[in-house]
């Protein structure tokens, strides 16, 4: 699920862990991943395919 603050946070359904905070811009999107969270490249496929 997706939390906002000063830019929005995703977050795991089951805890709420805080996998990713996005930054979407005019020309460039920013993506802070955990180091921690295991399916980080199907995560970054997934953002690119919603911001497309």
């Amino acid at each position: 699920f997706v939390e906002y603050g000063a830019y929005p946070h995703l977050k795991l359904e089951d805890g709420g862990q805080e996998i990713a905070a996005v930054q979407d811009w005019t020309t460039l999107t920013l993506v802070f991943l955990r180091p921690s969270y295991d399916r980080k490249e199907e995560l970054l496929t997934a953002i690119s395919q919603a911001l497309a």
